[in-house]
Order: C-alpha cells, then sequence, then structure tokens
C-alpha cells in the first residue's frame, strides 16, 4: 500500500513539474519576443531614427507610427493629427523574403512588376510604372507606381540578399509633405547587420 501512495504521488509530482516548466517556457518565449520587438527610437529636433529588428530609417519629426493601424509585420506612419482621419495620405512598411540575391535584382524586379500586371490586368483605368535607382546609401531601390482613379500607390522595394523592405506611400490627395517623408525613409534605410 505504501508503494502504491509513493508512486501516485510521484507521477502527481512529475505531471505538476512538467506543467511549470511547460508555462515557465511560455512566459520565457513571451518576454523574450516583446524584447525583439522593442525598438531604440531615437529623436533629434528635425527628425526620428527608427532602429527595427531588419533595419533603421530616418522620418521628419511631424510623422509619427500609427499603432492603430500597425502590426509586427507591418508599421503605419501617419502626418501628426491625421492618425484617425479617414483616409489619410500614409507610409507603410514591411519586409519580406524572396528567392533572388541581391546580384540578381532584375529578376526580382521583373517578378515584382509581372505581379502587378496581373493584379491590375482587369482593372479600367489603371496605370503602373517602374524604375529604379539607388538610395542615398547605395542600396538597390525600385519603384512601382499605380495610379487608380485619385488614388496613387507607389511601391518602393529596396534589395537585399533573398530579402526586401517594401516602403508603399498610398496619396489619397497630392502630398509633398508625404513624397518628401518617403523620401527620407528610402535615403536613410540601413539593413541591420
Amino acid at each position: 500500500m505504501k508503494k502504491r501512495t509513493i508512486i501516485i504521488i510521484s507521477i502527481i509530482v512529475i505531471i505538476i513539474i512538467i506543467i511549470l516548466g511547460y508555462f515557465s517556457i511560455q512566459q520565457f518565449n513571451l518576454i523574450k519576443s516583446e524584447l525583439e520587438n522593442k525598438t531604440d527610437d531615437q529623436s533629434t529636433e528635425n527628425e526620428t531614427i527608427f532602429n527595427k529588428e531588419f533595419g533603421s530609417y530616418k522620418l521628419p519629426k511631424d510623422w509619427i507610427e500609427s499603432k492603430e493601424h500597425s502590426t509586427k509585420e507591418k508599421l503605419f506612419y501617419v502626418l501628426k493629427g491625421q492618425e484617425k482621419d479617414r483616409q489619410p495620405n500614409n507610409i507603410s512598411i514591411n519586409v519580406g523574403k524572396n528567392r533572388y540575391p541581391k546580384t540578381e535584382h532584375e529578376q526580382f524586379r521583373k517578378a515584382i512588376l509581372n505581379q502587378l500586371l496581373i493584379q491590375v490586368r482587369n482593372q479600367k483605368g489603371v496605370e503602373v510604372n517602374a524604375n529604379g535607382s539607388t538610395t542615398d546609401n547605395g542600396e538597390i531601390v525600385y519603384a512601382f507606381i499605380t495610379k487608380n482613379n485619385d488614388v496613387i500607390t507607389t511601391q518602393y522595394y529596396i534589395v537585399g540578399d533573398y530579402k526586401y523592405i517594401l516602403i508603399q506611400e498610398t496619396l489619397f490627395e497630392e502630398s509633398e509633405e508625404t513624397k518628401e517623408a518617403t523620401k527620407s525613409i528610402i535615403d536613410s534605410f540601413k539593413w541591420k547587420e
């Protein structure tokens, strides 16, 4: 009888240890994830430097991250004071992976252009233009401009090795301020080593 009781108590203790270990690992992963997503953003008088896990870039001081619309995968920026507007001009940033090394950036450009043309092929009055250049930091960047009625969407792809950063500018109305903010991100972007 005593042996049976000891075995039962041992099994219960082992189950409790396994459960506590599982919850400890979950808590550790949650804390680790929160620390990885923390950024070390810095502000100066005229601009904010955003340091994200994939790289860094600058925006004029009057542009802020829209917490309401941003997700872990996609960050949205709007002009301060326009966070609650129905359709504010905005800039979004997200990072993705591709199957091309940086040396084959033209293949990447062709793949994106083909994808955009397929998406708009049955839409009337939609224009698509593409061009390429380099950033102030020497990174290859391709711009794909889509005009659909009054909305102009420009997708800027900065190409890395088997990865890219997509900076998308959406203009519901003409805005030099938005274009300059987008240019600031592109020209200042640096991949995290």
